[in-house]
């Protein structure tokens, strides 16, 4: 029970997106448990988007992650691209943890090519439901619109496994 109320907690980051950083996301729960997350965000104040360390942002895009084949899970991700040519693509999904020997792991794709570039791990740093990954390149992958999410055996082999989530992004004008 207290999986599923967490997995439907991290579509409302898109939300809070949209609001000042004096808000709050809250979720109850029956009973005497209370749980409450905060989320500060930098936010715009203009039409431009400036990072201090890569410059002006150039490319923006977002989308929603669900689970499939039945796996539930949820997120959201969003990738950047600046002006000094830096990608940065950030990646949250709830999802049940893996086995021991397994892990996940966060795929750009591209939707012509189908050629698949790889984000990283998935990161637990509570150790429950909530997974997230931050990947920072060089390498210009605004044409890899697909972000796709597998379940990894831990055996040393590069190719993708068992698709677990995915999402399109969406390119946005900020």
């Amino acid at each position: 029970m207290r999986m599923k109320k967490l997995l439907t907690l991290l579509p409302l980051i898109a939300l809070i997106a949209a609001c000042s950083s004096k808000d709050k996301v809250s979720v109850d729960q029956e009973g005497s448990d209370k749980y409450t997350e905060k989320h500060i965000m930098a936010m715009p104040n203009s039409k431009q988007i400036v990072d201090q360390v890569h410059g002006k942002e150039l490319w923006f895009a977002i989308a929603p992650m669900g689970g499939v084949d039945g796996m539930p899970a949820n997120g959201v991700t969003q990738s950047h691209y600046f002006e000094d040519g830096t990608y940065l693509h950030n990646l949250k999904l709830n999802v049940e943890r893996p086995e021991d020997g397994f892990f996940y792991e966060g795929w750009v794709v591209h939707p012509e090519t189908k050629d698949w570039v790889s984000l990283g791990h998935l990161n637990s740093n509570f150790g429950d439901v909530r997974h997230g990954l931050q990947f920072r390149g060089e390498q210009d992958l605004r044409e890899y619109l697909q972000v796709k999410v597998t379940l990894e055996q831990d055996d040393g082999n590069p190719s993708p496994g068992d698709v677990t989530a995915e999402g399109v992004l969406k390119v946005t004008q900020r």
